[in-house]
């Protein structure tokens, strides 16, 4: 009975402080309704609320067309103009409001002036002037409505529609005004019949150029039978101009291509005459080609002049030279040049040339220039201004991960470009961490857990290997070998690893939007230097056999005799009494057996990178990656040695034999302005198999975290519907979705709104594995856990913070009836605090 008053006053005091809660929030939300939003609209003047493009007596609800509306209302932010209320609570009169009361209040002035000095009331005064300042610099001020920009957005939007073909488009605006001085815009538009295009010809008056386009015409973009576009007209322009300039044309331009278009009919159909220039100026439009290359290796515009060079060489038809010393090996570093004697001039030649060179980074700039001679070939000269040969970086950075909640990391690296005169990047970097960690002894220090390490690599702009894969892999993609060796030593933890890696990897780019990783070798040695502290570390398990051993054996345990009590005392015919027990026991001592091996992982992987992206700023935009990863295949084929488990050895080091495959899919829409929302996806497998039964703990799959599965703590939730309590939960499969609306609240101030849907399942068919973790194919979809929640984030420019905070909305591992909402409140929430974005 007493058990049961106390959950009873508990959830009576949750449901109290979540009302209480919710009562500030809506408060908050009230208090900014209640400021008067159009506090700062004059007489006679109007606040614009909303905007509303009719076309053909239909509302449009194209994002494209509210582009060509000059004036649109104040910003909102889940319905709400907060920005604007925001604004509002500023007092843009102030000074003038502050004298007033001076004025009015002679009692309450000289009374303060008493009070205080006349020094700290001016103070104050100034403090509560710049918080003004400050409120109506951050905030939105109200839109006013402004006939002027009304009648510029009819003008842009008759020649958006007018450039859509439909010639005779007629468009204007109505103002609504409403109560409280506010106004809606209704911008309507009557477009009539569009355009077609009907007979299409072409004056080419160069028998060269024309000759060209009769090959590639049938890629037109502009076809008979077509509605008319200006864009379609942009886009043939456009690919006109490429095709010239990368079939020889060197001195074509794009205004040598006009478009003739008949817009006087009136049976809506146009002819169109393509009309291209016969010459550049007087000269006539030519196919030229490349004479000669020359490449200046070390160029200084200080020092330039033929004067200047010390050194030259020619090399299959290429000349270098050097204001000092040839320092690059000309075979290598033409792999980066695709301009080459004979060649036709292309303008992708071009392009590729630089940026290669450039993706190089030996080069501070790379700049490339065409002379044309006499014999109306060309002349090129490749200036290439080298970066320092030495250079070293010191940095240092607040991280945060999913692992680690907090930390403190600096590195200092060396860097020697050219190493071995092949263009090689050679790097050495030591870098040490500060961390805090509840493994550590000293829980209630700050930062109490340290990480140091350091590697060394070498990256070449080619591949080393036995084979040539030049006609699959040609030079234009960019090949890259990168050898890594690295080590790490980790204190306070977990079981302190010592961690050896060595990797052999490829890359190369197929296109602008997909790169490839084949990582022949990605060997890693991990060494556990603090088993002993397993049982300290890993309490619940610790206290889960403790309470076996007390009710079973009578039994009191330390950290220490647990494996030799397990070892001992549960055997065949304490399974045989206590099934439910020994399977807790025997699953504890399997987890001890993965997390603490020292385990040898020689992997093989190949991953796929489809990324459209333009740049980081853009927000519209889709991401794949698949990662097919296998390992020990060829390890264990050689190794001979076995340990007492009948396990294959190397060095007397068991050899991790697996396979594991990645699939991972973001998309991110631009829905308006400052407002995105992204989708993420991903699914994980991993399987052992031949030498290994188990994953190792390192490569195994785990669910929650700031980046992750929000509303659980990282390794608290799965596998399964069980609720093991145990402090690291991990499975061999994973699959998770997520969706997350980003806004933009007040300046650099951003919002989140999230939904985060996954879990993990074990698929050993481990005779001690409990059914509830094990995947169990469309039935396990009950296992997906749900967590939803909200964010803030605060973007510095260079770095953004981030604070999201997740609810528990669907639980698998509750009782059917109590999984939905059942602990969804604030003393039940997870703080996540993060740096940049989760996905």
């Amino acid at each position: 009975m007493k058990s049961y008053t106390f959950e009873t006053n508990l959830n009576a005091y949750l449901l109290k402080t979540n009302f209480i809660i919710l009562l500030i929030f809506i408060g908050m939300i009230f208090g900014f309704l209640s400021c008067n939003s159009v506090k700062y609209v004059g007489e006679n003047e109007f606040l614009l609320v909303k905007n509303k493009v009719v076309v053909n007596d239909k509302k449009n609800v194209s994002n494209e067309i509210n582009d060509y509306i000059v004036q649109r209302p104040n910003q909102l932010v889940l319905g709400v103009a907060l920005p604007l209320h925001f604004y509002n609570l500023g007092n843009k009169n102030f000074e003038a409001d502050f004298d007033v009361w001076k004025s009015n209040n002679p009692g309450w002035n000289n009374f303060t002036t008493g009070v205080f000095s006349e020094k700290q009331t001016r103070g104050v005064r100034n403090f509560k002037y710049k918080m003004h300042q400050w409120i109506l610099n951050n905030g939105e001020p109200p839109v006013i409505f402004d006939s002027k920009k009304a009648a510029q957005t009819v003008k842009n939007l008759t020649l958006h529609y007018y450039n859509e073909g439909y010639f005779n488009v007629e468009v204007d605006y109505e103002e609504h005004q409403l109560k409280n001085k506010k106004a809606a815009v209704d911008y309507n538009v009557i477009t009539d019949k569009p355009n077609q295009l009907d007979s299409i010809t072409k004056n080419i008056k160069s028998a060269v150029l024309d000759s060209i386009y009769e090959i590639h015409k049938s890629k037109s973009f502009i076809k008979k039978g077509s509605q008319y576009r200006l864009s379609s007209f942009v886009n043939e322009q456009n690919r006109l101009t490429d095709l010239f300039r990368n079939s020889g044309i060197y001195r074509f331009y794009k205004n040598a291509i006009t478009f003739e278009v008949d817009t006087s009919a009136t049976n809506y159909k146009s002819d169109v005459v393509l009309l291209i220039d016969e010459n550049a100026g007087y000269v006539p439009f030519k196919v030229q080609k490349i004479q000669k290359v020359n490449i200046y290796t070390d160029y200084s515009f200080s020092i330039a002049g033929d004067n200047s060079i010390k050194d030259s060489l020619n090399y299959n038809g290429f000349s270098f030279f050097a204001q000092e010393k040839l320092r690059y090996n000309p075979k290598y570093l033409l792999n980066s040049i695709f301009i080459e004697p004979d060649d036709l001039y292309k303008d992708d030649t071009r392009e590729l040339t630089r940026k290669n060179l450039r993706g190089l980074q030996n080069f501070r700039t790379v700049d490339i220039k065409y002379e044309e001679l006499e014999n109306d070939m060309l002349q090129t000269s490749i200036y290439l201004s080298p970066l320092k040969k030495y250079s070293i970086g010191i940095s240092a950075e607040l991280t945060h991960s999913n692992i680690r909640q907090l930390g403190i990391s600096g590195k200092l690296s060396f860097l020697d470009r050219n190493i071995f005169r092949g263009l090689e990047l050679f790097k050495f970097s030591v870098q040490g961490s500060f961390l805090e960690s509840k493994d550590a002894a000293d829980k209630g220090k700050l930062l109490n857990a340290r990480e140091v390490g350091g590697d060394i690599s070498l990256e070449l702009p080619r591949f080393v290997f036995p084979v040539k894969f030049e006609k699959l892999i040609p030079k234009s993609m960019a090949p890259k070998t990168i050898f890594t060796l690295g080590t790490s030593f980790q204190k306070n933890i977990g079981l302190d690893k010592q961690i050896f890696t060595g990797i052999i990897d490829y890359t190369w780019e197929s296109s602008k939007t997909i790169n490839h990783s084949f990582q022949l070798l990605n060997a890693q040695f991990i060494k556990n230097l603090n088993v002993d502290s397993y049982f300290n570390i890993y309490k619940s398990e610790f206290n889960a056999i403790q309470d076996i051993a007390s009710t079973y054996f009578n039994d009191t345990l330390s950290a220490g005799n647990v494996i030799e009590f397990i070892d001992t005392r549960i055997d065949v015919n304490f399974e045989d009494s206590n099934p439910a027990e020994y399977r807790i026991v025997r699953n504890i001592r399997n987890r001890y057996n993965i997390i603490t091996e020292d385990v040898l992982v020689p992997l093989m992987a190949y991953t796929f990178t489809y990324n459209n992206s333009k740049n980081y700023k853009d927000t519209d935009f889709s991401f794949f990656r698949s990662r097919l990863a296998s390992s020990g295949n060829l390890t264990t084929l050689l190794a001979k040695n076995k340990d007492a488990n009948n396990v294959k050895t190397l060095f007397g080091i068991p050899i991790a034999q697996y396979v594991r495959a990645d699939l991972e899919y973001k998309k991110f829409w631009d829905l308006t302005a400052d407002n995105v929302l992204v989708f993420r996806s991903f699914l994980g497998v991993a399987i052992p198999y031949g030498n290994s039964t188990s994953i190792p703990f390192s490569r195994s799959y785990f669910i929650g975290g700031p980046n992750d599965l929000r509303a659980w703590k990282i390794y608290d939730l799965g596998p399964g519907s069980t609720k093991s309590g145990l402090e690291f939960n991990v499975g061999n499969l994973k699959f998770i979705n997520s969706f997350e609306y980003r806004f933009n609240v007040i300046n650099s101030i951003n919002g989140a709104l999230f939904v985060d849907a996954g879990n993990i399942w074990d698929i050993s068919n481990s005779s001690i594995t409990q059914p509830e973790a094990k995947f169990n194919g469309l039935n396990s979809i009950k296992d997906i856990a749900i967590g939803s929640g909200f964010g803030v984030r605060y973007d510095l420019s260079f770095i953004l913070l981030r604070l999201d905070l997740g609810f528990k909305t669907y639980e698998p591992y509750l009782p059917k009836g109590n999984k939905w909402f059942k602990n969804y409140n604030f003393a039940n929430n997870v703080y996540n605090f993060g740096i940049s974005y989760p996905f």
